[in-house]
C-alpha cells in the first residue's frame, strides 16, 4: 500500500491520554518512519507522556491549520472523526491530492435511532468523506461486517495490539479472599454502566465482603456517585494509568464488561492478560476476542450477566482455572503478531 520514500501525514484529534487508540498511531507512525518521511498532526499533545516513544514530530494545530499543512502529503491516515473531515477539506480547499487511509476503530453508534442534528449531520458529512477514502482498515471483523453495511465498503483487519506494560506483567495467583470486582474504561451511554451497580446490588447481600472498584471516564457518572456516596464497599478512582490499572486488576477476581454495542474492547484484553477472569455480553466484539472461554465469559442477558459473576467469586477452583487459561490472550494480541500484520497491510 505505501512505497518507501514517501511523505506520510497521520492525524489524531487528541494525544494525551495513553488510550489503547493514541498507541497504535504511534506504534504505526514509528514503523513507517524507518523508510518515510512521517509527521504527526493533532489538536492537543501531552510532551510529557509520550516523549519515551515518539520518534515523529508531532505538530499540534488548529482544523484549518492541519489541512493546508498535509496538503503536500503522498499518503494521509486517520483515525475517526473529526480528522476525516478535515482531509476533505485539505482536499476541497488546498487541492491536496494524497491518498487517504482510515483506520476505522469503532463501531458507528450514531447510525443508531438517535436522529438530532447533530447526529444528522455527522452521519451526512460522513457519508461525504467516504467518497474520498482510498483505504479503509477496521479493528475487527464486526467492525469490518458493520462498515460495509452502513457505507457499502470493504476493509482490510489490523487487531489492536497489547500494550508493553501488560505483556510484561508475571502472572501471580489473586487472592481469592479479596472478592473485589473491576470495571473500567470510556463512559458513553451504549456502554450500559448501568448493569454494573445492577450486578453489585444483587450480589452484596449474598457476596461477603464484596467491594466495587470503578474508573469510568465520563461526566454522566455523577448520578452513580451521589448514588453510592454512603456506601464504603464502591470506590470511583480518578485517573488511572496502565500501572495503576494492572494494580487495580491484579486485586479483582473479575472484571465487568457491561456494554451491549462494541466494536472491540481492549480492556477485556488487557483484563484477561493479567489473569483476571471477565464477564461480557455476548456481542460480536467481544465474541471476536473471547473464542475458546465463550460458556464461561459471555453471556445473553442481564441476569445471567450477574449470575456468572456469582459463579466466578463462590468457586476457587474455577477462578483458578479461568485465570490461568486467560493468559493465552498475551500471545493472540502480541506486539510480534501486530508488527506482522502491520506490514502485511501496509506494505503490501
Amino acid at each position: 500500500m505505501i512505497p518507501k520514500d514517501k511523505i506520510i501525514s497521520v492525524l489524531h484529534p487528541n494525544v494525551n491520554k495513553k488510550w489503547w487508540a493514541v498507541n497504535m498511531m504511534i506504534y504505526l507512525s514509528n514503523l513507517l518512519k524507518k523508510e518515510n518521511s512521517v509527521e504527526f498532526y493533532t489538536f492537543s499533545y501531552d510532551e510529557n507522556l509520550f516523549s519515551d516513544s515518539v520518534t515523529f514530530k508531532v505538530n499540534c494545530l488548529s482544523k484549518l491549520q492541519i489541512a493546508y499543512s498535509i496538503r503536500n502529503s503522498d499518503f494521509i491516515i486517520i483515525w475517526n472523526s473529526p480528522m476525516h473531515f478535515v482531509w476533505v477539506l485539505s482536499k476541497l480547499i488546498f487541492f491536496s491530492k494524497a491518498k487517504l487511509i482510515w483506520w476505522h476503530h469503532h463501531y458507528p453508534w450514531y447510525y443508531g435511532k438517535d436522529t438530532n442534528v447533530y447526529i444528522w449531520i455527522k452521519r451526512l458529512l460522513e457519508r461525504a468523506s467516504i467518497l474520498f477514502i482510498d483505504e479503509v482498515i477496521s479493528n475487527s471483523f464486526y467492525l469490518q461486517s458493520s462498515l460495509k453495511d452502513i457505507f457499502g465498503i470493504e476493509s482490510k483487519i489490523l487487531h489492536p495490539i497489547l500494550d508493553r506494560d501488560f505483556t510484561k506483567v508475571a502472572y501471580n495467583e489473586i487472592d481469592f479472599t479479596s472478592k473485589t470486582i473491576f470495571t473500567y474504561g470510556r463512559w458513553v451511554e451504549w456502554k450500559n454502566l448501568n448493569q454494573v451497580f445492577l450486578t453489585y446490588d444483587m450480589l452484596k447481600g449474598q457476596v461477603d465482603w464484596l467491594k466495587l472498584n470503578i474508573w469510568w471516564v465520563g461526566e454522566e457518572l455523577d448520578f452513580f456517585k451521589d448514588k453510592y456516596r454512603d456506601d464504603l464497599n464502591v470506590s470511583f478512582l480518578w485517573l488511572l494509568d496502565n500501572m495503576s490499572i494492572i494494580d487495580n486488576l491484579q486485586k479483582s477476581l473479575v472484571c465487568l464488561f457491561p456494554s451491549k454495542i462494541d466494536s472491540f474492547w481492549m480492556t477485556i484484553i488487557e483484563a484477561m492478560s493479567i489473569g483476571v477472569p471477565v464477564v461480557a455480553f455476548d456481542i460480536n466484539g467481544s465474541r471476536e476476542i473471547i473464542q475458546d472461554w465463550q460458556n464461561w465469559f459471555l453471556v445473553n442477558s442481564d441476569s445471567e450477566f450477574t449470575r456468572k459473576v456469582l459463579d466466578i467469586l463462590s468457586d476457587s477452583e474455577l477462578h483458578k482455572t479461568l485465570s490461568i487459561n486467560c493468559l493465552d490472550i498475551k500471545l493472540r494480541f502480541s506486539e510480534a503478531n501486530f508488527k506482522k500484520s502491520l506490514k502485511d497491510i501496509f506494505y503490501s
